[in-house]
């Protein structure tokens, strides 16, 4: 027999020695040494669509040009995410769809009566996009408008689509403004 102690074995000199072989002796050998890359593309994958969803809806993304300036303000307040009804100088749309023309602040319509009927049409269908949404777990319908009019609109024209648009359950509007002032 060899009287030289092994590799493995410690000279025992004090109980913290002994304390310290023991711990290193009993590591746990299942313990992952890398990242699992499926996990992190999954992670950043969902970041990604979460991130795309909130910025394509936000509210902040209105795009100004000559048809459509809205007035200046120095309100305070920002801007909640709800449905966008847009009236430039050339047409009326409710989220970026284009529903009724507009030549110099009159509707283009064959029948004066129903000049508003696709206004309302729309509006009614985006409720109840919004309802089948919330029945499938998502927030329920709030009845909140976004209203986005030049500054030179005429009072009549938003006045007929705040009109229509509480026909069509939005209750509560927000009149959009430019910061400034």
């Amino acid at each position: 027999m060899s009287t030289q102690p092994d590799a493995e074995t410690p000279s025992y000199t004090s109980d913290d020695e002994i304390m310290f072989f023991r711990r290193r002796r009993h590591v746990a050998p299942d313990l992952v040494a890398g990242l699992n890359l499926t996990a992190m593309m999954d992670v950043l994958t969902i970041l990604l669509v979460y991130l795309i969803k909130v910025y394509a809806d936000a509210p902040e993304n209105i795009t100004l040009n000559d048809d459509l300036r809205p007035p200046i303000s120095t309100a305070p307040e920002n801007m909640m995410p709800s449905v966008q009804v847009l009236i430039s100088k050339t047409a009326i749309l409710v989220d970026q769809v284009k529903v009724i023309e507009i030549t110099g602040g009159e509707l283009v319509a064959e029948d004066s009566k129903n000049a508003y009927a696709p206004l309302a049409q729309a509006l009614n269908s985006r409720k109840e996009v919004i309802d089948a949404i919330a029945l499938q777990g998502g927030s329920p319908f709030d009845g909140n408008l976004m209203i986005v009019a030049d500054e030179d609109t005429p009072y009549q024209l938003v006045s007929s689509v705040l009109y229509h648009a509480g026909k069509a359950q939005f209750t509560s509007y927000r009149l959009i403004v430019r910061r400034g002032g």
